[in-house]
Parts: C-alpha cells; structure tokens; sequence
C-alpha cells in the first residue's frame, strides 16, 4: 500500500542555486513544505499548476517545489 503522507524531495531553487532537500507532507490537495524553517504551503491546481496557499513563496519558487513533487510521483509509479 502507498505511504505519500510524508516524503522527501530534491529541488534547485533559484534564489540559492543549489540542490535543496525538503520534507514534505501530504494531506489533502495541499502539500506543506519546511522551507528555511517556516511551513509553507502549496496546492495542486489539478491541471499542472501549482499555487501558495500559506506562506511568503513566489510563483517560481511554488512551480519548482510543485514540479519536484510531480517527479517524485513519476519516480513511484502512481
């Protein structure tokens, strides 16, 4: 049976330009991500899109979190 309630990512953000490791936890349609030690929050929009629900993100940094979530379900095969 899948566990996807709380895993790990890998993800280049720009602002650092380095590979950062996040945990992640899955509740619901939103994913909550400890980022620079806040929670921040993010939503899957059901079409490929991604938006911040909670939390001081930009859009590029929610698509870069959004696409690493999306490539760890790849990764799964779910």
């Amino acid at each position: 049976m899948k566990d996807d309630s709380n895993f790990r990512i890998s993800v280049t953000l720009n602002r650092i330009d380095q590979t950062t490791h996040l945990k992640v936890h899955h509740k619901d349609e939103t994913f909550e991500i400890e980022l620079d030690g806040k929670i921040v929050a993010i939503l899957n929009n059901g079409d490929n899109s991604w938006s911040s629900v909670d939390g001081d993100l930009d859009q590029l940094t929610v698509n870069l979190i959004g696409d690493a979530i999306e490539q760890f379900y790849k990764e799964q095969g779910w």
